[in-house]
């Protein structure tokens, strides 16, 4: 039998410097521990991303000795988090489901739809 993760993450703080080697060692004894309890990661679905200030960037984590490429931002529970940790991606695409459902449902709660007050404000 092989488990499967939908999503999961994992962090890594401190120095710039020191920030690849820490991580490439855990997730070599997490590689390890997958293994050894048959979880399948996908590799290819992996992505990393770099929350600095600084526009350097160090070399690429790895992953069963594959590169994971870094990214400017991540999709992570629902939330886009940026390297920046500005949230205007977040915020942006937010506002576009908003407005797609508003788009939708104005047909029905506008000025000159037949429904009554109380069904318009239950919608």
């Amino acid at each position: 039998m092989v488990s499967l993760f939908d999503e999961f993450g994992v962090m890594s703080t401190g120095a710039s410097n020191n920030i690849t080697d820490e991580l490439n060692s855990y997730l070599d004894l997490l590689g390890k521990w997958m293994i050894s309890w048959k979880i399948k990661v996908n590799t290819d679905k992996c992505q990393a991303v770099y929350f600095s200030l600084l526009r350097n960037i160090p070399d690429n984590p790895k992953l069963y000795r594959r590169a994971i490429p870094w990214r400017d931002s991540t999709k992570y529970l629902g939330v886009i988090l940026d390297k920046r940790l500005t949230f205007k991606q977040h915020i942006t695409n937010t506002t576009q489901k908003i407005n797609a459902v508003k788009s939708i449902l104005y047909p029905l709660i506008g000025r000159k739809s037949k429904l009554s007050l109380s069904n318009k404000l239950l919608l």
